[in-house]
């Protein structure tokens, strides 16, 4: 290896982002017999005792009187840079903005198998050995029938893929490889061919006819989408109004313009109904990506994306670092759901981000919902982001009545603990008596919400965690929601050694139990995270209710989120209001989104729906202005709260949390840490803090809070760099105690 040099050119120095929690990218030279690789190229480079993968961000001053490592390979040829300009752009953003490890960015925004110089897909071909045409004739394989037909397959068409040799002749890959062993099939591994392009926009199914709230929506994006500049769009339409078939006439025009499209959904369960409806409509020109799926099939897919294969990506967050060229349409569906954050570093929001790729792309992006987020709203607002609205359900269908049940006057009266109210007992029997479907939401999973010790008030906690532990009857054990620690039910107060413990609150075991008790005869479904373990077996589960074979399907927010269910008449909402007890700002938000999300689930088809809602404030503004499905009422309300009070979208807010198994020590490094960001961020950086927070222990460790807050967004992450800066000194590297969350989802 060539020895270090601080002598290197100016314009022989890059910047490397590596797979390390350093808070900056390394400065490397490259040695003369290397060709200087261009921002978003991969390099192999030394880090400490060991040789890496990294990414070249851009050409580096360098640093005076260091001798700096020289790359010691460059991975991608300088005129095919991994990553294209636009995605390059916005890593930078994400690295600056949301104060990330630039090895964390470039771990999110490429495939683990591709931080290696990627492998192009092979299969394994056979063709008839010298000598195989002979043995068949001379009756070879008469006791083998099943190789004998391979055989013969083979010797008729000639070289084949391995599997298709099998499908072709109706055998099993067994049998083909038999004959390999044999020494009858010669194989060879060949690169996989790709493919064919299907051609652009090209509907494989006639599209349903548009409504005319839908024509403008769609005449106004493709508009958009011709200028070939960037725009965002609030595509603001309430539940059943068409908003999906608006999305795929976008991604259509944005196709015919040679253009690609990507499509963003806020939860990995959602992609494959999606990616059926896409394909339906665009033929195979369209892929999935997503973490969840295995490393192999992920990096195919990428690769697909990135040679220019296909041009239609669907996924969850992580597609939004999809390498797609020439980039037209981003489609951010269900805006407002929180799934779009990440809550591991790097901590982006992807439909913020989504914004900033599209800018840096000329594309256009759509942020669709039936209940913007207050982000959305405020780029309506500020002038930032154009509003279209589909104000109407598509077909005859009308948005469903609401009724709100207080469960004060039902306890008063029934003096029961039920979660079920005599109103939503009785309207279920209905619904399933006409022959149509219910959904029945409790976001919250488990049997019972805590096990109470009635003489001395102390809930049985988690060992771990300053939180109660919830009560599981499958399995018959007691669960922490926080890291996965169980125990048996004890038979005593662990605190006090009373005999007195009661199951306070429901979750959705107890819920799913009192309907079917409710419902003799009914077939009664739960889905949630512990009911749908694996995507197989969400797919199970709404396909059943899909097909009519559930009757009444009892879940968690899961159930929630743009499914369309036509026999589903009836939406039952229980502990609504539970959710406003939160100490987050967004508790009214996210109650009024959930209520209206899931009651839209209800009156899809050519029946009228109903909604029961079931809360002990049943008068809480987030609640009537869900009933009533008055989204700007509701807007109007809390817009000028979060703007009196600082909070986003109308100020920028980081959340700091320092972790240590010592209180004392978490509290020292925070108030050490919030001296640093008041003095980097004077006058206007404010600093709240630094307190226990809300959930005070996590894993055994103590949890000291920051909050951090500035008009302007830059202002904070500048001030948050610096302080970090100041506070870990020359080092630099990210501690793994601090976590620090800009533009956080929830404060706990």
């Amino acid at each position: 290896m060539t020895p270090p040099d601080a002598e290197a050119p100016a314009d022989r120095c890059v910047a490397v982002a590596v797979p390390a929690p350093i808070l900056e990218p390394l400065a490397y030279r490259v040695p003369p017999e290397c060709p200087v690789p261009r921002a978003g190229c991969r390099v192999r480079v030394p880090l400490g005792n060991r040789e890496v993968t990294g990414l070249v961000l851009g050409p580096t001053a360098a640093p005076e009187g260091v001798a700096l490592k020289p790359v010691a390979g460059v991975v991608d040829p300088p005129e095919r840079p991994v990553l294209p300009p636009d995605l390059l752009e916005t890593l930078r953003f994400l690295l600056d903005y949301y104060v990330a490890p630039p090895g964390d960015a470039v771990r999110a925004a490429l495939p683990a198998a591709v931080t290696e110089r990627p492998r192009a897909p092979t299969e394994i071909w056979v063709a008839p050995a010298p000598g195989a045409r002979a043995a068949f004739e001379e009756g070879a394989l008469v006791r083998a029938p099943a190789q004998r037909k391979a055989l013969e397959t083979a010797l008729a068409q000639g070289p084949l893929p391995q599997a298709e040799l099998a499908r072709r002749s109706g055998v099993s890959a067994a049998a083909v490889a038999a004959l390999v062993r044999r020494g009858l099939l010669v194989a060879e591994e060949r690169d996989k061919e790709p493919p064919p392009a299907p051609a652009a926009g090209f509907p494989t199914t006639p599209p349903p006819r548009l409504t005319p709230a839908q024509r403008a929506a769609g005449a106004r994006v493709a508009e958009l989408i011709d200028g070939g500049r960037y725009a965002a769009l609030v595509l603001f339409g309430v539940t059943g109004s068409g908003k999906t078939e608006v999305f795929l006439r976008a991604a259509e025009h944005a196709l015919s313009r040679g253009r690609s499209v990507l499509y963003l959904v806020p939860e990995i369960g959602l992609t494959p109904q999606l990616a059926h409806a896409l394909r339906q409509r665009f033929g195979d020109g369209v892929v999935v990506l997503h973490s969840g799926m295995p490393a192999r099939r992920r990096h195919e897919a990428w690769e697909d994306v990135r040679t220019g294969r296909v041009r239609v990506v669907v996924g969850a967050r992580s597609a939004l670092f999809a390498p797609l060229a020439s980039l037209g349409l981003i489609v951010v569906d269900e805006e407002h759901d929180a799934g779009y954050k990440q809550e591991e570093s790097p901590r982006y929001h992807a439909r913020d981000l989504a914004l900033v790729r599209a800018r840096a792309a000329g594309a256009v992006a759509i942020l669709g919902s039936a209940t913007p987020s207050m982000e959305a709203w405020w780029l309506v607002r500020t002038g930032r982001a154009e509003l279209v609205e589909l104000p109407e359900r598509v077909g005859e269908g009308a948005l469903p009545a609401v009724e709100l049940v207080d469960m004060r006057e039902e306890f008063a009266e029934t003096g029961e603990e039920r979660a079920l109210s005599r109103r939503l007992a009785a309207a279920l029997r209905e619904t399933l008596y006409r022959g149509e479907q219910a959904i029945v939401l409790l976001n919250r999973r488990g049997y019972t919400r805590v096990l109470l010790c009635r003489a001395c008030g102390e809930a049985v906690g988690c060992r771990h965690c300053s939180i109660p532990m919830t009560w599981h009857r499958d399995g018959e054990r007691l669960r922490c929601h926080y890291c996965g620690y169980a125990r048996a039910r004890p038979e005593s107060c662990p605190s006090c050694g009373s005999i007195h413990l009661a199951d306070l609150g429901s979750g959705t075991q107890r819920a799913e139990e009192e309907v079917a008790a409710a419902l003799p005869g009914a077939r009664v479904a739960r889905l949630d995270r512990d009911a749908a373990r694996s995507p197989r077996r969400l797919a199970a589960i709404l396909g059943g209710f899909a097909r009519g074979e559930i009757d009444v399907l009892v879940g968690t927010q899961m159930i929630a989120k743009g499914h369309h269910f036509p026999k589903v008449t009836l939406v039952g909402v229980l502990s609504a209001d539970a959710s406003l007890r939160l100490p987050d700002f967004r508790a009214a938000e996210r109650t009024f989104q959930l209520v209206t999300q899931v009651a839209g689930r209800a009156g899809r088809g050519d029946r009228p729906g109903r909604v029961i809602v079931q809360a002990f404030r049943p008068d809480h503004p987030a609640l009537t202005a869900a009933a009533a499905q008055d989204y700007r009422s509701f807007a109007a309300r809390e817009l000028p709260g979060r703007e009196m009070l600082r909070y986003p979208p109308a100020a920028a807010l980081a959340n700091v949390i320092v972790r240590d198994p010592s209180p004392a020590r978490a509290f020292e490094r925070a108030e050490t840490l919030a001296r640093h960001i008041r003095e980097a961020g004077a006058p206007r950086v404010a600093v709240l803090g630094p307190t226990a927070a809300p959930l005070a222990r996590l894993r055994g460790e103590h949890r000291v809070q920051l909050l951090v807050r500035a008009r302007r967004r830059r202002r904070l992450s500048a001030a948050l760099r610096e302080a970090l800066f100041r506070f870990l000194g020359p080092r630099r590297s990210m501690p793994r105690w601090l976590v620090i969350d800009v533009d956080p989802q929830q404060l706990l």
